[in-house]
């Protein structure tokens, strides 16, 4: 079932202010840091999400068409599972992109993530939701519908706030 488009927005305002609000309680010191148990700091995995948001706010204001070979939400389940499923270890062809050295607060990363969710919402309201982006194909999922990339990037960012956490909690003992 498609959403209408004001559920969509506040799932995505949801999404946005769980992201900022976790971001917003973790001490600036330990925003780069890593220890042995963690591959990035929280904050390359913080600017990993944005790098993946971008790319779809892109791809969202470019063409898309109606889908005929498929239910437009049909992907939604693949998503989620692939997402949500935090005890499956999610494994990426190459490495991450992550800016480096991008933000060193959470200040002008918040500022920069929000504008990017606004564009976001912004080209979800000029063509249908149903409608499949031409201009960029997941490497793992393929092309996606409208609807599919709204709902990618809150599974992708939720799937990045568990690690977020995982990445904190391991810094427990680590002084700055």
């Amino acid at each position: 079932m498609i959403p209408a488009i004001q559920q969509l927005n506040t799932d995505l305002d949801n999404n946005t202010n769980l992201l900022l609000d976790i971001l917003d309680t973790i001490p600036t010191a330990k925003l780069q840091l890593k220890n042995p148990r963690t591959e990035w700091s929280i904050m390359e995995c913080a600017e990993h999400i944005l790098i993946s948001e971008q790319a779809v706010a892109k791809a969202l204001q470019g063409p898309s068409h109606p889908i005929e070979d498929r239910a437009p939400d049909s992907k939604l389940e693949e998503l989620n599972k692939n997402f949500l499923e935090f005890d499956q270890r999610l494994r990426v062809s190459g490495e991450p992109e992550t800016l480096d050295g991008g933000y060193d607060n959470i200040k002008s990363f918040s500022q920069a993530f929000r504008q990017n969710r606004e564009l976001i919402k912004e080209a979800l309201q000029k063509a249908p939701l149903e409608w499949l982006c031409e201009k960029l194909e997941h490497a793992k999922f393929g092309y996606l519908t409208r609807l599919e990339w709204a709902y990618y990037l809150i599974y992708h960012t939720e799937r990045h706030l568990q690690q977020i956490n995982r990445i904190e909690a391991s810094l427990e003992n680590t002084n700055p």
